[in-house]
């Protein structure tokens, strides 16, 4: 459900640094992983996202079990009720793969930003039957596996969780042959995604294996390096370069990093401009990152221009306050942005705990560092 309540923010003076969030691409692979392994798996989280959490609650709904840190994985069960993904696009497609293993109906849903990001693609790419419980949207959805393909092809032209989604299937499954097509985007989430695998037993896509996962601490989640960079603050746990997963500030060209889009545009924006590029399935995430992030900027008085691909941005701009609601779109990235660019000149925002999804400490760590917030 949207978040209709509004968070007023004064201009401020920030200093300080900030502790970025465990990263919710390493979690929600590891979970899955892990909740094929038999034998107990540690999985260490300073905090936990809504995302990552929603995960975790359909998998216990399927009968795995977690403690707040040791997850014991097995054989799926029937749920009792709709698995609810809520925001979440990753978890949705990791459970529809999972769902899709199972001899026994399972119905998916989520919030209505996640309805409108459609997954059928993967569905039909499975060849399993499905229903859709409203007919005129996608979700909820009841899925008939299990799986009997031999043969699997995905396009990862427009999202890579399709593609993880399968990679991590494979342990459920009899096995198929996997090929892929279209020109891949965030090529570092699908190679994360085999490198668990390879770590947890795996020797070839499609094949299954017997998973056996070691004890883990989630890395800090590198993308969110762009709002620390876009307020000025410093970052006290800095990934290392092997789980950046292509987040590298320095470069515009965000193929395989469109979570950049919206806070990469404000620095720019502030900046020397500049142009982002590779970025243009920004547009099937919790918003159209690419539209909707000109429309955040100009409502702060910045100017971009929407392109294919991404965004030209002339440098040397000053925000303004906005004269009405900044609208979030139920997209995190942008309210998150959006609190940020408030820092500087004030601002009224939508959906003040949306950035909770990713990073549940951020607003609270944000006013440690001096951001003033109207009561």
């Amino acid at each position: 459900m949207a978040d209709d309540s509004v968070i007023e923010i004064k201009p401020s003076k920030l200093s300080g640094s900030l502790k970025l969030p465990p990263s919710k691409s390493h979690a929600m692979r590891w979970l899955t992983l892990a909740s094929m392994d038999e034998k107990p798996t540690n999985i260490e989280m300073w905090e936990i996202g809504e995302d990552v959490q929603a995960l975790i609650d359909c998998l216990i709904e399927l009968g795995i079990s977690w403690d707040g840190l040791t997850l014991c994985g097995g054989e799926l069960k029937k749920p009792q009720s709709v698995l609810n993904c809520k925001n979440s696009g990753t978890a949705m497609r990791f459970l529809i793969a999972q769902a899709a293993s199972c001899n026994f109906e399972i119905a998916l849903d989520g919030d209505s930003s996640l309805r409108a990001r459609s997954s059928l693609q993967l569905i039909d790419s499975l060849g399993i039957d499905y229903t859709k419980m409203n007919t005129d949207q996608e979700y909820p959805v009841i899925l008939r596996g299990p799986i009997t393909k031999g043969k699997i092809e995905v396009d990862v032209s427009k999202t890579s969780q399709f593609h993880s989604a399968l990679l991590l299937v494979s342990p459920r499954c009899k096995g198929f042959e996997l090929s892929t097509i279209g020109d891949a985007v965030s090529r570092n989430h699908s190679a994360l995604t085999w490198e668990l695998c390879k770590i947890t037993g795996a020797n070839k896509p499609g094949t299954p294996w017997i998973v056996s996962c070691p004890d883990v601490t989630i890395p800090p989640d590198a993308s969110m390096m762009a709002f620390a960079k876009l307020s000025g603050l410093d970052v006290a746990n800095a990934p290392s370069e092997s789980d950046q997963i292509g987040h590298y500030l320095e470069q515009n060209e965000i193929r395989d990093s469109n979570d950049l889009i919206s806070p990469m545009a404000a620095w720019l924006a502030l900046g020397d401009g500049g142009k982002i590029t590779g970025a243009s399935h920004a547009a099937y995430k919790e918003s159209n990152r690419i539209t909707k992030t000109v429309e955040l900027l100009s409502r702060f008085g910045l100017k971009a221009t929407a392109n294919p691909d991404g965004l030209t941005i002339p440098g040397g701009q000053k925000p303004k306050t906005p004269n009405d609601i900044v609208e979030t779109h139920n997209d995190h990235r942008l309210q998150m942005t959006a609190i940020i660019l408030s820092s500087i000149c004030g601002g009224k925002i939508r959906s003040p705990n949306l950035h909770k999804v990713a990073w549940p400490s951020f607003l609270d760590q944000l006013i440690e560092c001096g951001l003033q917030v109207e009561d």
